[in-house]
């Protein structure tokens, strides 16, 4: 199922809402012109109050999950697949900080997981708990709504592989 498809299986409202919450969340962080990622990632540090570190595993190398955020007590950790393609690397990246600004985190249920401590818990619980493959949630569409507007804004600094009209016109 594409994402496209998942988002319009939501009941209207919730992807309305999720979509709303996205913009808001966007117009909240206030964003300076001629932005790239590393800036994107400076302003969730800030946020969030902690480092983020960002890895490509290749663990996650022929699976359907594109994104694994860790939040921990010092740093962030976000884990993607590897992928040739730096657009789809920045998408992984962005819905995982999308994540972050929006702090889900901290949602219902996401905190006594984090609370157990990760390194007790089993790999399958943490693929449930915190990995992403399919856009069927006000959670996940939201930080999709949310990773698309940033991406959006990348396009339009220059430097970023989206700056195509930009270059030619």
């Amino acid at each position: 199922m594409s994402v496209a498809q998942a988002l319009h299986a939501l009941p209207p409202t919730a992807s309305e809402r999720a979509y709303r919450e996205a913009v808001d969340a966007f117009a909240g962080l206030e964003l300076p012109p001629r932005l790239n990622l590393e800036l994107i990632v400076r302003v969730v540090e800030a946020i969030r109050g902690r480092r983020i570190r960002i890895r490509t595993t290749d663990k996650l190398a022929g699976t359907s999950i594109c994104g694994l955020w860790l939040p921990g007590k010092r740093h962030e950790w976000v884990f993607h697949p590897p992928t040739p393609w730096e657009l789809q690397r920045q998408q992984f990246v962005l819905h995982e900080l999308s994540h972050m600004i929006l702090g889900h985190d901290a949602h219902p249920g996401a905190g006594s997981l984090l609370h157990e401590g990760l390194q007790h818990l089993s790999p399958e619980v943490i693929r449930r708990a915190l990995m992403r493959t399919e856009f069927r949630t006000v959670e996940e569409a939201t930080a999709e709504y949310l990773a698309d507007l940033l991406a959006e804004a990348l396009r339009e600094g220059p430097g970023e592989p989206g700056a195509f009209e930009e270059v030619f016109g």
